[in-house]
Formats: structure tokens, C-alpha cells, sequence
């Protein structure tokens, strides 16, 4: 009986341990999806006047940067930060989200926030300071980084499924910009020539370590904006979708542990009642 109580216990040990990732991704993701849900009822509540303001801000910080020199600071390098000036703290400074990434294929919804230092990596997405500002507008190039992944959220982990054709949406100042994936790129941490502005395109570059885990090169996924029409719709719907998915395959996975764990506590306890009798 002993045997068996130390098995059990191991067991339910290495079962918590093998849980643990899935658990604290979506502890993870239902934060994330809170963060996204309170923006958009935000930008909901906002009046026109104020998001045109907003925007104005941005669209001047944009043209402000087109004449200064691109300096790519890379985000994951130990001890390295680019300090943001103050009209780019101020602009889209409407609350702590900035925008919302939205990655159907990947089945992410992702807030956006101001800057890229590890204390913005470590709970979403964050902007690379010294890139355009994520509004749109022809000329634009904005640069949005995360982690390929963290022990509690997956982030950018799998970045490297998305292909040419594939499509990602940017949620800002209650408008929805889609971009459709048309180069991928690994690059060295010190290589910034893809750090560029095309003056007839309107670019966002998702950007994460690589390899995973080893983290020595950067891996680059560019998109190029192209029409909110209804087929982009559609695919937009679909981020919200696979969410759910992942919510009731979670929960699925979730009930079956803990039936497995009643199952052995059920176990355990008939087996002692047996012993307790025996030695009657």
C-alpha cells in the first residue's frame, strides 16, 4: 500500500508539472484577452474628436521621425533601451494599450503597448520606439517585437508559421488595418539596413528572437497593408474563434485532470479503508 501511495503521489506530481505550461498559458492568454477587451470598449466610449486628435498626434510624431536617422535599438540585448521622446509618449497615449495585434493563423489577440524594454515584453507586445507609429498612412514602417515565448505565454513562439499570404490585423483608434505577410527575413541583432521606410507602402514588421530558445539571430515578418474588405473580415473574426477554440480545449484538458486526480484520491482512499479493515 505504500508503494502505491508513492506512486500516486509522483504521479500527481509530474501530471502538475506537465500541466503547468498549459495552465499558465492561459492564465496568460485570458489576461492578454482582457487587455484587448478593455481597449476596444474603450475606443467604443471615445468620440470622434478625440481619436482624430489622437491621431493627429501620431501622424506628426511619424512625419517627425522620417527626418531623423533610424536607429535600431535591438530590444533583447541585455542592458539595451531606446528612449522614447515625449511626443511619442504622448501620442496614442489614450490609456496603456496603444493598439491590438491580431494573428488569426497563430490564434493570438495581443495588446500593444508604448516602447520595448523587457518590462513591456514581459506582458504583450510592445513598439519599437524608433519605427513609425502603428496608424497607417503611405510611408510608413512600424515595428512591433515580442518574445518568442515565455514559461507562462507562448507571445511569438511559432511567428515563424506565418507565410506569404498570410494575414494580421492592427486594431487602432477604433479602425482595423489589415496586413497581408510578403517577406521573412533572419538577420543578425546588429543588422538594421531592413529598418526602412518604402515610400509608395504602408509596412508593419513583426519582430522576435531566433532560433527559439538560443536567441542569437532575429527573425523578421513583414506585411504590407492591404484593404479591410470582407474577406479580411472574415479572416479577422477567425483570431476571436481560435481563442475560443483554445478556451474549450483547455477547459476539456483542465476537467479531465482534475477527474483523474478524484479518480486516484477515490483510489487512495478505498485502498486505505481496505487496509484499515485488514488489520481489524
Amino acid at each position: 500500500m505504500k508503494r502505491n501511495t508513492i506512486i500516486t503521489f509522483f504521479l500527481l506530481i509530474g501530471m502538475a508539472i506537465f500541466s503547468y505550461p498549459f495552465v499558465a498559458n492561459m492564465v496568460s492568454t485570458t489576461g492578454h484577452v482582457q487587455k484587448v477587451k478593455g481597449y476596444e470598449e474603450m475606443m467604443e466610449k471615445l468620440d470622434n474628436k478625440q481619436k482624430e486628435a489622437a491621431e493627429e498626434r501620431a501622424r506628426i510624431h511619424n512625419e517627425e521621425i522620417k527626418k531623423e536617422e533610424q536607429i535600431f535599438v535591438d530590444p533583447f540585448e541585455n542592458g539595451t533601451e531606446s528612449a522614447g521622446s515625449k511626443s511619442y509618449y504622448d501620442a496614442l497615449n489614450l490609456g496603456e494599450v496603444i493598439a491590438v495585434l491580431k494573428i488569426p493563423k497563430l490564434d493570438l489577440e495581443l495588446p500593444i503597448y508604448h516602447g520595448s524594454n523587457e518590462k513591456v515584453l514581459s506582458k504583450g507586445v510592445g513598439h519599437l520606439e524608433n519605427s513609425a507609429l502603428p496608424i497607417g498612412g503611405i510611408g510608413t514602417h512600424s515595428v512591433l517585437t515580442a518574445h518568442r515565448g515565455l514559461p507562462t505565454a507562448k507571445l511569438f513562439r511559432h511567428l515563424d508559421k506565418l507565410e506569404n499570404g498570410d494575414v494580421f490585423f492592427v486594431e487602432v483608434l477604433g479602425e482595423t488595418h489589415a496586413y497581408e505577410v510578403f517577406k521573412d527575413k533572419i538577420v543578425l541583432p546588429n543588422e538594421t539596413e531592413w529598418l526602412t521606410q518604402d515610400e509608395d507602402q504602408e509596412l508593419v514588421t513583426l519582430l522576435t528572437c531566433e532560433p527559439y530558445m538560443i536567441n542569437t539571430h532575429r527573425l523578421l515578418v513583414t506585411g504590407k497593408r492591404i484593404p479591410y474588405d470582407e474577406t479580411a473580415k472574415v479572416l479577422h473574426k477567425e483570431a476571436s474563434n481560435g481563442l475560443k477554440k483554445l478556451y474549450i480545449y483547455t477547459g476539456i484538458g483542465l476537467s479531465l485532470f482534475l477527474l483523474l486526480i478524484m479518480y486516484l484520491i477515490y483510489r487512495y482512499k478505498k485502498n486505505s479503508n481496505k487496509r484499515k479493515r485488514g488489520k481489524k
